[in-house]
């Protein structure tokens, strides 16, 4: 996946070349919206954790991009809250049977880097689809857990901090690469303006945990595997497009 998101990046610069020399329009614009992510787990983690479930958040943002004829290069500027929900199955850890169940917030500044297709179906409506790499810089997070025991009425919540860097004790790494697929509907108000529809699923390439972080934990001496970050984004957004086509 890592190889893949290199090919994406290397040709969306490729493509970007082509637009800045020929491109018909440039624009620029702002979008939000709501989404549901979700913490996907690999070997023990997933045993640990069979139970991972979604948890909504927002997301707002600036873009800009060119187009040329139906091709179309996007890049920008999001805020996005991911994370999820999971829970573990029953288990004896000395203290008796018990449970945990877990709400995870994570916050980012998200950077796209887009290649898609367009095509007009009507004179004011068409669709577009888009692939590429995501950038994700993570700026703060909390982790809320909830520990039940059979045959204890009371139940213990803890609350947790998550940070980002490459410290041993920083949870999880402060650049995370994703991959996303993005089919939209837009709609053409007047000649300089577009509003937008689209749905877009960012997929997470890696493990997000820190290499360090994981070497110094004793947790994931027990647990290996990784942790990786989906997420399904829902915008609707406004383009404002400056047509250059006469000029050149």
């Amino acid at each position: 996946m890592k190889r893949l998101t290199f090919f994406m990046a290397v040709l969306c610069l490729m493509v970007t070349s082509q637009l800045l020399a020929q491109s018909t329009s440039v624009f620029i614009g702002t979008d939000g919206g709501f989404n549901i992510s979700k913490l996907e787990y690999t070997e023990d983690l997933k045993e640990l954790y069979p139970t991972s479930n979604f948890r909504t958040g927002v997301n707002a943002g600036v873009k800009v991009g060119f187009e040329m004829e139906e091709w179309i290069f996007t890049t920008g500027l999001s805020y996005i809250q991911k994370g999820g929900k999971y829970q573990t199955d029953n288990f004896d850890d000395g203290q008796g049977v018990g449970f945990i169940s877990a709400k995870e917030r994570l916050n980012f500044l998200s950077i796209p880097i887009t290649v898609g297709y367009q095509k007009w179906f009507y004179e004011k409506l068409g669709a577009a689809i888009s692939i590429g790499p995501s950038i994700n810089f993570g700026l703060k997070g909390k982790i809320d857990e909830t520990y039940e025991y059979f045959g204890v009425e009371e139940v213990d919540k803890e609350h947790y901090v998550v940070s980002f860097g490459k410290g041993v004790n920083d949870d999880y790494k402060k650049t995370q690469i994703g991959f996303q697929i993005i089919p939209s509907l837009f709609y053409k108000v007047n000649d300089k303006s577009r509003v937008h529809l689209s749905v877009n699923w960012d997929m997470g390439t890696s493990d997000s945990f820190n290499k360090r972080y994981k070497s110094a934990n004793d947790f994931f001496y027990d647990y290996s595997g990784n942790q990786l970050n989906q997420s399904v984004i829902f915008t609707i957004g406004y383009t404002r497009h400056f047509n250059f086509e006469d000029k050149y």
